[in-house]
């Protein structure tokens, strides 16, 4: 039976809705806020999950990928006021699958609770019958699971491909997936990188050129694009694309055909485009910076790759696999992980995505010689220095947040202390960690120290004078 989770702290609508709801079929479970929503989905599974965009403990908006890592992966229905237009804009940028529009009638969640449960049904049988072969590419994550199950619908098609992602994320080994397990597997995957054609030469390199088309051709030369004939295309960086190239490409898109430079005909030509590109397409097209027709025509299917940072659960797994891997292929013999490497591995953001990891990896084995295990002090400066940076102020955050006081943190009575006496010694240590946190957030700047705290700059000055501390500036 299909197992629908409402959350929303109002107690009038959740009773019409869970109400709606068991008249169509399925069950329906009610939580009144965001916490519980993800305790109660953890526990059970559910094909939908109603969400109120505004919880008293947080915003829906917020929990959406929560519910989304979850083992059963529920499709999310935003719930908005109503008349409430950026509430549904946001809710579909954050992969909410609907929103909902307060209050709603009978026949609306009867459309929208068969339509969710029937696109679930199509999804899940098309994973079962999809499944890709993906070499070398590591990871469960759900926003990993995402991109590949985008990528497993691009293969049953001939449409274009745009793959989008930091440098480092993985782009051309998706590219090289999805050409992998295309019904053009058998023939060639050409790579053009966008970053290394000179406007002057893009023509040629592309297109070809026959003997005497201009001045050092003295030989006919075949272009990057007929040797993709019958195969897969994959357009690197292809924003880095000159405005003169893009109306070249966009034509031979069009027409499906070339002219090589000095020939005298145009010559048919079949194969897939895939674009990738670590830069915001929309906002150069947006900014015209890059031609609005030909994204329309590189855009058929959308892969957005998630930078490390966002799928932290596959660190553990890249580490091991590569390590594997790199001791391999040197000779060096298999090494072993510490705890305190991983956790230095799994803190810090890799702004540089798998591709730092790998030259991190390597740079670790290096240093670790003939040693059988790895251990921090075998890792890059900066890997390190950002782990005890991030170590450090979360025990600090940890301290500060708990604003709790017990008689034994607070010394100095002689026998039991009355109400009095220990208000004004917890107010006092209160009152100190309050400055240290006004001290860091302001960077010890005065002018935001005094915005931050409210107060007027002498009884500013008068408590930290008070609890001996200072502002650098």
């Amino acid at each position: 039976m299909s197992r629908i989770l409402i959350v929303d702290d109002d107690e009038v609508f959740c009773t019409q809705l869970s109400l709606y709801v068991k008249r169509i079929g399925p069950a329906c479970d009610i939580v009144g806020t965001l916490k519980d929503g993800l305790t109660k989905a953890g526990e059970n599974s559910y094909d939908i999950v109603f969400l109120d965009r505004v919880l008293p403990d947080a915003s829906g908006l917020d929990g959406i990928a929560g519910f989304r890592e979850t083992a059963s992966q529920p499709e999310i229905i935003i719930i908005t006021g109503q008349g409430d237009p950026d509430g549904a804009a946001m809710a579909m940028q954050n992969g909410a699958w609907y929103f909902l529009e307060k209050p709603p009638s009978f026949d609306t969640i009867s459309l929208l609770v068969n339509r969710a449960l029937e696109y679930r049904q199509q999804k899940l049988q098309f994973a079962e019958r999809k499944v890709l072969q993906r070499d070398y590419i590591i990871g469960n994550s759900p926003k990993l699971l995402e991109s590949l199950a985008v990528a497993a619908k691009a293969t049953e098609s001939d449409g274009s491909v745009l793959i989008t992602g930091e440098t480092g994320t993985g782009k051309e080994l998706f590219a090289r997936v999805i050409h992998q397990n295309s019904c053009r597997a058998k023939k060639p995957l050409v790579t053009i990188d966008c970053t290394n054609i000179p406007p002057n030469l893009a023509e040629s390199l592309l297109f070809g050129h026959v003997k005497g088309a201009f001045t050092g051709a003295d030989q006919e030369r075949e272009g990057l694009i007929a040797q993709a004939e019958g195969g897969t295309l994959h357009i690197d960086e292809v924003g880095d694309l000159a405005p003169s190239v893009q109306k070249s490409f966009l034509r031979v898109l069009q027409e499906k055909s070339f002219r090589p430079l000095g020939a005298k005909k145009e010559v048919p030509c079949s194969f897939r485009v895939i674009a990738s590109t670590n830069r915001d397409i929309k906002k150069m097209v947006q900014e015209e910076q890059f031609r609005q027709d030909l994204y329309f025509r590189l855009v058929a299917f959308h892969v957005h790759l998630p930078p490390l940072r966002d799928r932290r659960d596959d660190i553990k797994l890249l580490v091991n696999h590569f390590v594997y891997k790199i001791c391999e292929d040197s000779g060096s013999g298999t090494k072993g992980v510490s705890k305190d490497f991983m956790d230095c591995m799994m803190q810090y953001d890799w702004p540089g995505n798998i591709r730092e990891l790998i030259n991190v990896l390597q740079t670790a084995i290096a240093e670790a010689t003939n040693e059988q295990v790895l251990y921090p002090h075998h890792l890059p400066q900066t890997v390190r220095i950002n782990f005890y940076k991030k170590t450090t102020l979360n025990k600090q955050t940890a301290v500060s947040d708990d604003m709790r006081f017990e008689l034994k943190q607070i010394s100095g009575f002689e026998g039991f202390p009355t109400f009095k006496q220990f208000r004004t010694a917890a107010t006092a240590v209160a009152e100190s960690a309050y400055l240290d946190e006004v001290i860091k957030r302001s960077a010890d700047k005065a002018g935001e120290a005094i915005r931050l705290a409210g107060v007027s700059r002498a009884n500013l000055y008068r408590l930290l004078k008070k609890h001996k501390k200072s502002l650098d500036r």
